[in-house]
């Protein structure tokens, strides 16, 4: 039977999605196409930082309450504590007021080129560590100023999400704003060929490819201080410090089965340093 190529690409969560399934009946590979975009879609309006109306801010918006959160929710929360945990907190989904006092308060598109004289809290984050979750309320409890920041590992988990979905139809890759997830292998390859790039130096520049490889039934995710700058600023904040981390890594890529690993631990590799 001969395979075909489908692919499709969007905006969503702040990034460009886009994503590749080998299936071959047209129409129905069309329709799971958009039914995962409708995935990101659903995700990205409950976890989004930048809607007043979202779930998480309205989970943000009442500390010292135990709120009752989707499923959706609950499972992003859950997993971003217990990184936070495995990562001895180098990874930390609380740093939200310092990523804001950074200058970081509105969708990247929108922040402005020029320097910026705000730099952070200067006050250590960590504040996952009082987070309190309700099994049987499916609730969840902050305490006071603490914020939860889904961020790249929501972006990553429903990227695998994603994946698990279309992989129902045949060999799939989802590739969320540069973090891959990839299901079987197209036929006759062993998996899909991906590359880690060099890092951006210029807005316009095409990065070179560091090394590349197969891609199959993983995640490969990366984080740096590259791309995601305004001003004297970036995104990543180090918990130790409540500011920008200062380190001497530029990007971090780590490969593994499960994607909210992956992101918590390039995270974590990056604000650690060599």
């Amino acid at each position: 039977m001969k395979q075909q190529w489908h692919s499709h690409s969007f905006r969503a969560m702040g990034s460009r999605i886009s994503l590749w399934l080998e299936y071959e009946n047209d129409d129905e590979a069309c329709g799971a196409l958009r039914q995962t975009e409708a995935m990101f879609a659903v995700a990205e309006t409950r976890l989004t930082r930048f809607s007043d109306t979202s779930e998480l801010s309205r989970l943000n918006q009442r500390p010292e309450q135990w709120v009752p959160v989707s499923n959706v929710l609950w499972g992003m929360a859950g997993l971003a504590v217990a990184r936070a945990q495995e990562t001895n907190g180098l990874f930390d989904p609380t740093t939200l007021p310092a990523l804001e006092a950074a200058g970081y308060g509105r969708s990247f598109e929108l922040l402005p080129a020029q320097p910026i004289l705000p730099s952070g809290s200067g006050e250590p984050c960590g504040g996952w560590r009082q987070i309190r979750f309700n099994r049987e309320q499916q609730a969840i409890w902050l305490p006071e100023g603490v914020r939860l920041d889904m961020g790249g590992i929501g972006k990553g988990v429903t990227a695998q999400q994603a994946a698990s979905f279309l992989s129902q139809w045949g060999a799939c890759l989802v590739d969320a704003g540069g973090d891959l997830v990839a299901g079987d292998g197209p036929t006759g390859n062993v998996g899909w060929p991906v590359a880690i790039s060099a890092p951006w130096s210029q807005p316009d520049e095409t990065p070179r490819d560091l090394l590349r490889l197969w891609l199959r039934n993983g995640t490969l995710a990366t984080s740096g201080v590259d791309y995601r700058r305004w001003g004297n600023a970036h995104h990543l904040i180090d918990p130790r410090t409540g500011r920008p981390a200062e380190t001497d890594v530029i990007t971090a890529s780590v490969l593994a089965a499960d994607a909210s690993r992956a992101e918590a631990w390039a995270t974590a590799a990056l604000i650690a340093g060599l």
